[in-house]
């Protein structure tokens, strides 16, 4: 990872630290994410919603996984089909903001924390052929958590152990004009 990126991430302290460094890296003007991964950029079916995503993680949210509705060939031919989904760590107040937008958009919603207990609710974001592919909401352990921020401070890496795991799912497979315009929507009115 170059020096000012391992810099950079070493001296975020908070989740609002952590979710602008994320919105850099989305932006790219930071390398690489913590501990070096996911360098050069996100994948190129993100590049339309940077802005949302951007915008999310300055509002208190940090963006841990996300994709747009898909519903086309895959490389190979076959169906890929994807929901529209948002994975995130962040505190009280973002997980009410979330809940409620939600709840107002007809979203699918997932929330726990690490040291939850009791089922965890994984949801079906993308079939590949017809067969299941990718999962969204399921609850990520204290371990995967402190190993995604290595290189971070540890007073960071706490609050990310620490945050709300918050998960939007759209239920209609395809659609990508629900899930980001109720996001933006909210955040024009968060100050």
């Amino acid at each position: 990872m170059p020096r000012s990126a391992a810099r950079a991430w070493s001296s975020a302290r908070t989740l609002t630290d952590l979710g602008e460094l994320t919105a850099q890296w989305l932006e790219g003007s930071l390398a690489a994410l913590p501990g070096g991964v996911y360098r050069g950029g996100p994948d190129e079916e993100t590049g339309p919603l940077v802005p949302v995503l951007a915008a999310l993680n300055r509002a208190g949210c940090v963006t841990t996984q996300s994709q747009p509705g898909l519903d086309g060939p895959a490389f190979d031919g076959r169906r890929w089909r994807q929901r529209a989904a948002v994975m995130c760590l962040t505190d009280t107040e973002g997980l009410q903001r979330l809940t409620r937008t939600a709840r107002e958009a007809g979203l699918l919603l997932a929330v726990h924390r690490t040291f939850s207990r009791g089922p965890a609710r994984d949801i079906l974001a993308t079939t590949w052929g017809g067969e299941e592919h990718t999962w969204f909401g399921g609850r990520v352990p204290r371990s995967y958590v402190r190993l995604e921020y290595r290189g971070c401070h540890r007073e960071a890496v706490r609050a990310a152990v620490d945050a709300h795991q918050v998960t939007l799912v759209d239920p209609v497979w395809g659609r990508d004009t629900v899930l980001w315009p109720a996001l933006a929507k909210v955040l024009a009115l968060t100050p």
